[in-house]
């Protein structure tokens, strides 16, 4: 079992907060990890000039980065800290999606295509035909 305070586990966490802000259950779920930095850094939500110094853009990799190392360094030096990231990422889990793998679709050559489906866990069965059959 993976410590769920471990760089790599924070970093997980923290990356797939950011990536699942197009749900509103990931909105809530990065939202809530805004709100968790801002306290622990003493940068409350009304400090905007503050807070700008806060790497919160989740759709900065490099800012999430950021983010993920300082809540790492803060886990490491602050156990109450490290209760509250625990927590949060316990009751973030279920609604966020953790996933490092790649797709590579590739159709190449003379290949003479009516139909082509490409993507990931694409599922069907044999007695539905292919997709876009009649």
């Amino acid at each position: 079992m993976v410590d769920p305070l471990s760089l790599g586990a924070i970093t997980t966490a923290v990356t797939a907060a950011a990536g699942s802000v197009g749900t509103e259950a990931g909105r809530q779920a990065w939202g809530s990890l805004v709100d968790l930095a801002r306290r622990t850094f003493g940068r409350g939500r009304d400090d905007d000039s503050a807070t700008a110094l806060l790497p919160l853009d989740p759709a900065d990799d490099e800012q999430v980065q950021s983010l993920s190392a300082l809540l790492f360094a803060q886990a490491l030096q602050n156990p109450g800290f490290a209760a509250e990231f625990r927590a949060w990422a316990e009751s973030a889990r279920p609604h966020l999606s953790v996933d490092n793998s790649q797709v590579n679709n590739t159709v190449s050559g003379n290949a003479q295509v009516g139909h082509l489906v490409q993507g990931r866990d694409i599922t069907w069965t044999s007695n539905q035909g292919l997709p876009g059959e009649s």
